[in-house]
């Protein structure tokens, strides 16, 4: 709780600035080149509040990466809920409930996004861009000459959220008179990924990160979005349609539910699974099922979900059986990736992804850990100054994730487990919890009867943990976002405890299972790959790959 001293008297409080001027304080900083600030009136379902976008230009030119007469450009919204001298009164200071809450973005960012999410809840929240537009998208990163444009690389991998987190707290001290008592991130996917970047580069930034469906390990995780469509290239010449691919993931569902026990349309751990899409291959009788797949197409399927490999060693990990293949591996291929190869990897626009060949694969994806390994893989195992400043961090995934392979998080947080000393030390202040049959961030659409990622539960448990002491052991999650619509719920265990039911009762009902602890996982060797080949020696790559 704050202290009296943290709170500003009445007198102090007259002397703040109200809302509207606060753009012509920030003007007056050099690092600023443009800024405004404006009450928001209370739109229904949102509180009114005070939203102040600014423009940070605090690098510019050659020596920061940048092209001659260019400087940086990071945008940041910041909203704060009214303070006493714009009337506030509910909170610690006016409405503001002394808190912060900056929120991630995602794919290849570009957007200030909203921040009435933070706002009603008391928090002062905030967004950023990290420094280019959305309608570039990866495009960004070149430069018209064909070289690396590394000042805004350097901004979207981690200068623009660092701005973001500077200046969100410089505006509440700024606007309140006092500094936050706490101060958290909330971001998934590519927000997942600046959560976990904050607690690597700036541990002292955030008391408490919530991480969902991180988009760490980019240099290789990235790449591996394309390996699907390169599959289907090379073994059957054009993308397996839409019926077929549904089929055989539905017939994996089928085939993998029972795994744990209980048969309920949800595949617990896809780690478990081994079904090969070979079953599924048409035999010309009349009891073949409908959409069934020819030897080359099954051939595609298994190496989607095996992944990348070379040489029998695992590059990265495959979609997981019973997830939706449309996200990667429909009629065209997912743009992010296409964009990584042509615009970051190979700096030719005119690239086509169709040169890559299952045997080419290894070496293209080695030029990504080489080049870009270390700008933004985001996968240092090492959070000892995280967790010496107290920071508390939740990590989430959706073991459907149709975008991101989950094991990339298996992945992650064991190394993490083995650099803090192991499983008791590192749930001292990380813990990750695996969400069976959700998709991206959430949603169930392939598994109705999965429990459901609510971002809003994870969050309260991170706040009760970094305020109160209480680490949480399991997330209760029900199958529909209105509860009394719900037809299933149970605990999400924190990894690696497994889900055990108590033998009665119905299993649709959280309150006839409980999580059993465990101090090891039966699939570790599921989730191990080569080593990244860019990790440390990046920066001494880079000029002879750039030319």
């Amino acid at each position: 709780m704050a202290s009296a001293a943290l709170v500003p008297s009445a007198g102090q409080a007259a002397q703040l600035p109200t809302c509207g001027g606060l753009a012509a304080i920030l003007l007056a900083n050099p690092d600023i080149s443009a800024a405004t600030s404006v009450v928001q009136p209370a739109i229904t379902p949102h509180n009114s509040y005070c939203l102040v976008n600014i423009t940070v230009s605090a690098l510019s030119g050659p020596k920061d990466g940048y092209l001659p007469g260019q400087s940086q450009q990071v945008k940041v919204g910041i909203g704060l809920p009214l303070s006493a001298a714009d009337g506030g009164k509910n909170g610690t200071q006016g409405d503001w409930n002394g808190r912060i809450e900056d929120l991630g973005g995602g794919g290849y960012a570009g957007i200030v996004g909203p921040v009435t999410g933070a706002t009603d809840a008391g928090y002062a929240g905030s967004s950023t861009d990290t420094g280019h537009s959305a309608a570039q998208q990866g495009k960004f990163a070149l430069n018209p000459d064909n070289t690396l444009n590394w000042g805004l690389i350097r901004d979207f991998a981690f200068n623009g959220i660092h701005e973001q987190a500077v200046w969100t707290k410089k505006l509440v001290q700024m606007y309140y008179g006092m500094d936050p008592i706490f101060t958290y991130w909330n971001g998934c996917s590519t927000g997942g990924r600046q959560g976990h970047q904050q607690a690597q580069k700036y541990p002292e930034d955030f008391d408490g990160i919530l991480a969902g469906a991180p988009a760490f390990n980019w240099d290789r995780f990235i790449p591996s979005e394309q390996w699907g469509e390169i599959a289907m290239n090379q073994e059957v010449g054009a993308p397996i349609s839409s019926a077929k691919l549904d089929a055989v993931k539905k017939e994996s569902i089928k085939a993998c539910d029972g795994l744990d026990g209980i048969t309920d349309g949800i595949i617990q751990d896809p780690r478990a699974c081994h079904f090969s899409a070979k079953s599924f291959v048409c035999k010309g009788i009349q009891s073949d099922p409908a959409n069934c797949l020819t030897d080359a197409e099954a051939s595609a399927v298994d190496k989607i979900w095996e992944g990348p490999a070379q040489q029998g060693k695992q590059l990265w990990f495959g979609l997981e059986r019973g997830t939706t293949f449309v996200g990667l591996d429909g009629s065209s291929p997912f743009s992010i990736s296409t964009q990584w190869f042509q615009y970051w990897v190979q700096q030719d626009p005119t690239f086509d992804w169709h040169t890559i060949t299952e045997a080419s694969f290894p070496d293209i994806f080695t030029k990504s850990e080489i080049k870009f390994h270390d700008v933004i893989g985001t996968d240092d195992p090492d959070l000892t100054d995280f967790r010496d400043h107290g920071g508390k961090m939740i990590m989430y995934h959706g073991l459907a994730d149709l975008l991101i392979m989950p094991r990339g998080s298996y992945n992650y947080y064991n190394r993490a487990t083995d650099r803090a000393g192991g499983l008791k030390h590192v749930q001292q202040f990380y813990r990750f919890f695996p969400y069976p049959g959700n998709s991206h961030c959430g949603g169930n659409p392939d598994q109705p009867n999965a429990p459901l990622i609510s971002g809003t539960d994870l969050f309260n448990a991170l706040v009760n943990w970094v305020e109160h002491g209480v680490a949480p052991d399991s997330i209760v999650a029900w199958n529909n976002p209105d509860h009394t619509k719900a037809t299933f719920n149970r605990p999400i265990c924190k990894y690696p405890d497994k889900l055990v039911y108590k033998g009665t009762g119905s299993n649709q009902d959280a309150a006839n299972f409980i999580c059993q602890q465990q101090q090891n996982d039966d699939f570790f060797t599921s989730q191990l790959v080569v080593p990244d080949r860019g990790a440390n020696n990046g920066v001494g790559q880079l000029q002879t790959l750039n030319k």
